[in-house]
Formats: structure tokens, sequence, C-alpha cells
């Protein structure tokens, strides 16, 4: 059985005495402890990994600024930096294009959440721009790019809502100065924020404004653009600033934009002046009036704010610009700053382009362009790479024509030359005619090859009093039939050859014979002419020679002596010359596709048959022949009677 405590009664008074003890144990918890629990606590659900917490949470958010915004206890820049965790890594884990277009869109139209609170919006714009600052490094490539349409969200609306407020310069200036201290400022911590802020802030300026902004509120937004020029130290964060924020004003003018069509119109009919002054631009006669109804029936095309891949229009009105007020800024700079020369003659060629500005100039752009007379353009680029080509056949020369000959051309440039008939005199003619038609200019260029050519033969000069005593006991003779046939071959490959690497061999002395007293004969390669005084002939073996003796000696030292403990064995001998592999490091190469496919096309047969069976088994054969041999030819047995 389950017995039950009976419970306790307690009288009035015995609970209110433990109340009242009970009540100074729990200390009071500050209001403000309560709001920053309240806020760690949507932060963790903007950042949770469960979507639909997080979209639960963002449709909670809105209430949440309209409430706390109307209270006495109002926002704070760490309040927002706060939030700003969360909803951060809430569009770091957005995927698709589609729902982070729509959640930046969510972020950005929480500016206006505030119920008219102007100071918490700029309060909430400034902690954005600080977040990302903190966070830019650490966002990979892949998720760069819904990050910089978040900004560039953030920043329209932003600027809609200082429209909405009539452009007031105190808003205009507590914002310049929120940017001043995060993305505008002298040492900023990412520089890729700062380029990008710098490429789209007057581009969304044209956007959110529409026309419906004064010359003067716009130089309130271009001041710290124009102090940031003088006074940041990285170049390529003033190079951007000059060109998209300056530049940028410049060419949106009426005379930038004159400008442009007149360039492009020059351009498309290929530069036919000297100058752009000499195009100008007629009137075609058509008025747009007397053609009302054509343009009532044509459908007006879409405009949007930002271009995707479709027939979309983006429309940026003109903004208005004083060049008066940017030149007060830039002479300030100069005046009340010590800047280096180099900082000064930039500040001073902004300065000259604006005053060109103001006397109704464009200074930008391309205004002349040189024309050579007498030759067009295609002539004068014709001419340029033939004289490069000129310069390209004198400095590398024959060389490189004959390196990309292959070993059959080559072999058949030997073949066609008659070496006993080539000399010193003669070998430029014979050589240039061997050649192909389009290598005879270029081996007369190479002087290089001509000079190992005309080197080919080694000619010492002997002394003749060391010579003298010498002379009666060796004399010199015409060397053997033997040596005078090989000397063709030897001849042929000396020409392609330096003999000043070869080992020279010893001098011969020729035997005397009987047609060592005949008389010389005259020949025109000077083979058979006699030797004058003080001169020597030696003889250069060919390379195949030399390669054939360097075997036989690498034979005689590597060939096995017999062992002493066995002498019945006798070594026999190897004749010819062993065949040896070298392996030429220096001519290894990849093998290519194209090879791959020529190969292909000589063999027509399938390099591959699924269907072919193979000739002959990789297995090797079984000492005792069976069913489980794979060459076995005998009948097959039954399963059973195999075991």
């Amino acid at each position: 059985m389950v017995t039950r405590k009976k419970p306790i009664k307690r009288s009035a008074e015995k609970a209110a005495i433990d109340k009242d003890e009970e009540e100074p144990t729990q200390p009071k918890v500050p209001k403000e402890l309560i709001v920053i629990a309240q806020e760690v606590k949507i932060v963790r659900a903007l950042a949770c990994n469960d979507l639909t917490k997080r979209n639960r949470q963002m449709r909670k958010l809105r209430k949440f600024f309209e409430l706390r915004a109307n209270t006495t206890f109002s926002f704070t820049e760490d309040d927002f930096m706060r939030i700003w965790k969360g909803l951060y890594y809430n569009m770091w884990m957005s995927d698709k294009p589609l729902v982070q277009e729509e959640l930046a869109e969510q972020l950005a139209q929480l500016v206006d959440s505030f119920g008219g609170n102007t100071d918490c919006s700029l309060l909430y714009f400034s902690a954005f721009m600080r977040t990302m600052c903190q966070e830019w490094f650490g966002i990979d490539q892949w998720r760069m790019d819904k990050f910089l349409m978040l900004v560039r969200r953030m920043l329209r609306y932003i600027l809609r809502l200082l429209k909405a407020k009539k452009w007031s310069s105190e808003l205009i200036d507590s914002f310049n100065t929120s940017m001043l201290q995060s993305v505008l400022a002298e040492q900023p911590k990412s520089r890729g924020l700062t380029m990008h802020y710098l490429d789209i802030f007057f581009e969304e300026l044209a956007k959110a404004a529409n026309g419906e902004i004064t010359a003067g509120q716009v130089n309130l937004f271009l001041r710290p653009f124009v102090n940031y020029v003088g006074t940041q130290r990285d170049a390529k964060l003033v190079a951007q600033c000059r060109t998209r924020v300056l530049y940028h004003l410049l060419y949106q003018s009426e005379l930038g934009r004159d400008y442009s069509e007149k360039y492009n119109a020059w351009k498309t009919m290929g530069f036919p002046t000297a100058s752009i002054d000499d195009i100008e631009k007629h009137d075609s006669g058509f008025d747009e009036e007397d053609d009302e109804g054509n343009t009532e029936e044509e459908p007006q095309r879409a405009t949007s704010l930002d271009p995707r891949a479709g027939n979309v229009d983006v429309h940026m009105p003109e903004l208005p610009l004083n060049a008066d007020c940017v030149l007060d800024e830039l002479q300030t700079l100069l005046r009340t700053n010590e800047f280096n020369s180099k900082r000064r003659k930039g500040l001073r060629k902004l300065i000259q382009i604006f005053e060109t500005f103001k006397n109704g100039e464009f200074p930008l752009g391309v205004r002349t362009m040189p024309k050579v007379e007498g030759t067009t353009l295609s002539e004068l680029v014709e001419q340029k790479v033939a004289d490069i080509e000129e310069m390209e056949d004198e400095v590398f020369g024959t060389g490189r024509k004959l390196k990309k000959l292959n070993k059959s051309k080559r072999k058949r440039l030997l073949q066609s030359i008659n070496f006993e008939e080539v000399d010193e005199h003669n070998y430029d003619d014979i050589i240039g005619k061997a050649l192909p038609p389009e290598l005879q200019k270029k081996v007369k260029r190479n002087a290089k090859v001509r000079s190992s050519i005309n080197n080919a033969w080694v000619v010492e000069e002997v002394k003749e009093d060391a010579e003298e005593g010498k002379e009666d006991k060796v004399k010199p003779a015409k060397e053997p039939k033997e040596a005078k046939q090989s000397k063709p071959k030897a001849k042929k490959v000396k020409k392609v050859e330096q003999p000043q690497a070869q080992p020279k061999p010893e001098p011969e002395t020729k035997p005397a014979s009987k047609k060592a007293a005949d008389p010389p004969k005259s020949a025109a390669n000077g083979w058979e002419t006699a030797l004058e005084a003080g001169e020597q002939e030696l003889f250069l073996p060919s390379r195949k020679q030399q390669l054939k003796q360097i075997n036989s000696t690498l034979q005689k030292s590597t060939t096995p002596q017999p062992a002493q403990c066995l002498p019945q064995q006798a070594s026999t001998p190897q004749r010819g010359s062993a065949k040896r592999v070298q392996i030429q490091v220096k001519r290894n190469s990849s093998y290519p596709k194209s090879d791959y496919y020529r190969q292909l096309k000589l063999s027509p047969g399938l390099p591959y048959d699924a269907d072919r069976l193979p000739g002959k088994s990789a297995l090797k054969p079984h000492v005792m022949p069976g069913p489980i041999n794979p060459n076995y030819k005998g009948t097959k047995l039954p399963f059973n009677d195999t075991l």
C-alpha cells in the first residue's frame, strides 16, 4: 500500500512570518542587466542553426525595435553592436541568392522600424559599419558577394531616410562623423570594405535622391571625401577615392556625358581625326513631338535599382556639382596642412582639373590620337611585326630553326651533301643549296654556326727549332688506304661537332710506300696534296668509331677475371661491341596527346577489344594438369566428381 503524508496546516500569521523571512534573501536585479539578458537571448536565436527559429526571431525583431525606441530606456550603440553580432551570423548562414537578397532587404528595412527616431536609425547603421569593419577579414570568398550586397542595401535605406528628413544638415553631419570613425578612418581596419564604400556611395545617393537634391547638399556629402584624399596615407585608397568619387562626379555631369558620347562616336569611326574637337554633333532634324503616336505604342522598359541578368535598366539621375566648394576645400587643405611634395602635387593637379571644369571645359579623358601620315594602322602593325621577327632572327639565328628539324630531316640533309667536295671556301654555297628555302637566308646570318664549321679542322703549328732533329728519324708519309676510306666519314661528323672537345690521338707515323715517291697530284679537296714544311696531319676518327673504342675499353675492363680457386674454368672473350643503354636525362619530356592521336590514326585496329581472347595466359602452368589449371584442355567433369 502507498501511504501519503498529510498536508501540514499553517496559520496565516505563520505564513506571513515565513514570507517576510524569504524576501530579504533575494537581491533585486538591475534593469540594465535584464535588458542585456534579453538582447543576448535575441542574439542566440538569430545565430541559431535552426532556420525556423531564425525566421521567427526576425519577425519579432521589428516589434522589439518599435517598442524599445518609444520607451525611456533607449538604445545605445553597444546594444546595436550586440544585436548585429547575431544579425551578422544570420546573414552568414543564409544560403541561395534569392534568400540572401530577401534577408538583406529585411535587414535594411529595419532602419525604418524605430518609429521615426532618426538617432536610433543612425546608431543602427553605424553599428553595422563597425561590425563589418571588424568581421571583414573573416569573410571568405564564397560569402563575400552577399555581404557586399548587404552593404549596398543598408546604405540605400539610410540615404532614403535622410531624404525623408529633407537632407537635414545636422543629420548629414552626424552621418559623416560616424563614417569617419568606421569606414573612412585614417587607418582603416578593412581596405576592401572602404574601397567598396567609395565605389557605391554616390551611385546610391543618385538613386535615393532621384533628382531631389541641391548642389549644396551634395557638397555636404562630398566634404569628408575631399578631406580623405588629403589626409589618407594609403596610396591605393587615395587613388580609389579620386577616381570613383571626384572623377565620377565629373563624368556624370552634363559635360562628362557629352564627352563620353563624342568619344564613343570617335572610337567607333576608327579615330579618323587627330583631335576629338574636330568632331561635332549635328541635329538629325527628328522631332519627338511629331511622332507622339509611335511613342505611346512602345511599352516602357522597366527600371530597377539593382540590375540583374534580365532586360532591366538602371536609372541614375545627375547629381548637381558645385566646383567652387570643392576648390575651397582643396585650397584650405593646402593652407592648413603640411604635406610632402608628392601629396601637394596631387592636390594641385585636382585644383587644376576642377578649375578647368568650372570654366566649362571637360578636363579628363583622351583628347588627341597620334596619326601617322602616309601609312594606315594595319600597315603600321604589320611593319612592327616584321621588325620584331627580323630582330629575333638576328638574335637567335638558324640554331632555333635547326633544332625544330626532326631526325629524318637532319639525316636527309646530311645525305644530300657530298662531303668530298666540301671545303673551307665553298662550304657556304654547298650548305646553302642543301638547306630548305626558308633556312637558306637564316644560315648566313648565324655567325656562330659559320665559325664552328670553319674551325672544324685543327691545324697545329710545329716549331722548326724543336723538330729539326726529329725530321730525319720520323718522316710523315701518306696514310694507308683504310684511313683514306674512313676520312670522308670523319669529315661528315666533324662538320656538325666541335673537334676541340674530342680527345686528340697521338700522331701516327705513316709507313713508307711506293706511292710516296710519286709526284703529288693536284686535287680540289686538298687531300692528295703534299704537306709543307712544319705541318703535321692528324686523323680524327668519326664519332661512331670513338664510341666503338670506348665500348671496347669498357668491355675489357668489365670482363670478369677467372677465379684462382677454379683453374679449370676459362674465361671466354666476348666478340663484338656490347650493347649499352644510354639514359639521356636531359631529353625527358612528357607524352603529349598529339602523339597519342597520331598513333591511333596509324593503327586502325581497336586499341582494346573486350571480346578478344588472350593469346597466352599470364598464369604459370601448374605442375599437375587438372581442372583448376586454366590451360587444362581435358574433358570437363561434374562438380561432384572434382571433389
